[in-house]
């Protein structure tokens, strides 16, 4: 239903002050400071895992060689959602509009946008507890959530990204992820180098972030420690759209890690006048898909 008089009359009378429209400030985006965000040349896109080779294995004098090949695992499709919003102004509240509401409700579409394409790379992660959201919750290994104790290889050994209980963001649980990225190995048990350098956090904890990772002494203590932690030269970011605010993660640097957001279709703004009524039409429209293959690379709690 177009937006006209009937509703706004308000808007065409020259008795008011000011009106307020709840629009403000935007943050600048927070999903690609996190997020790879790889071309997306076609639709959808497949990624295949495969592992590497085993360690060398002893070789007895006039023994033959023992082979070895890689092994191969599942693929991971990602396929291009199309998202769209339109709003419809009549000519008539578009002509006699005396405040700007009317050009400000259609740049609003700009801000819808960008808020659906947050929300859908966050979500990435504030469903990586799960296996029953979709597509964000699966990768390579069907019914395993992105953080897991039970992350099954290729290889058949069980390995964790995630604290068996859950803690909170806390100086224990920072060391024993950091432990975690240490010790981890790759789909034939050979050494996997990966750190971790950014915590992800939500806006509840950005205090305790400051005081865990930016104190140069140990945090909460009265002595001369130093704190452990600095020398892991720890960077740290808070994120609006995580959905539980106890929720807390560790990922290596962007490139390294498999969290993945394709874009196929930046956000393509258009407007038009509708030939039989003449009311204004503007649209946005876009697609775009976020997902995981590899968990390795990241490590969670749900506080």
């Amino acid at each position: 239903m177009p937006t006209g008089v009937g509703a706004f009359s308000g808007l065409i009378a020259p008795d008011l002050r000011k009106v307020y429209m709840e629009t403000g400030k935007e943050r600048p985006k927070e999903y690609s400071m996190l997020f790879n965000t790889p071309p997306m040349e076609w639709n959808p896109v497949k990624d295949l895992q495969i592992t590497g080779l085993g360690t060398t294995p002893a070789m007895p004098e006039g023994t033959t060689f023992t082979r070895d090949e890689p092994i191969q695992g599942a693929t991971k499709q990602y396929a291009a959602v199309p998202y769209g919003l339109a709003v419809e102004i009549t000519k008539v509240m578009w002509r006699d509009d005396l405040y700007g509401v009317m050009r400000e409700l259609a740049a609003e579409l700009g801000r819808s946008s960008r808020n659906r394409m947050e929300v859908d790379a966050w979500s990435i992660i504030n469903n990586g507890f799960a296996t029953t959201a979709g597509t964000t919750a699966v990768g390579f290994t069907a019914a395993e959530s992105l953080f897991a104790v039970t992350h099954t290889g290729l290889d058949g050994v069980v390995r964790a990204n995630r604290p068996s209980p859950d803690v909170g963001f806390s100086i224990t649980g920072i060391q024993n992820a950091i432990i975690r990225f240490e010790n981890q190995t790759d789909e034939r048990g050979l050494p996997r180098v990966m750190a971790p350098v950014m915590a992800v956090i939500a806006p509840a904890n950005k205090f305790v972030a400051r005081e865990i990772l930016g104190s140069t002494g140990k945090p909460y203590t009265a002595d001369n420690e130093l704190n452990a932690l600095i020398e892991e030269d720890l960077a740290w970011m808070v994120t609006h759209y995580l959905t539980t605010s106890t929720n807390w993660f560790l990922t290596a640097a962007k490139g390294v890690h498999d969290l993945n957001f394709f874009i196929r279709d930046q956000p393509i703004m258009d407007n038009f006048d509708d030939p039989w009524s003449m009311n204004a039409v503007f649209t946005v429209w876009q697609r775009h898909v976020g997902s995981w293959g590899s968990w390795r690379g990241v490590d969670g709690s749900t506080g």
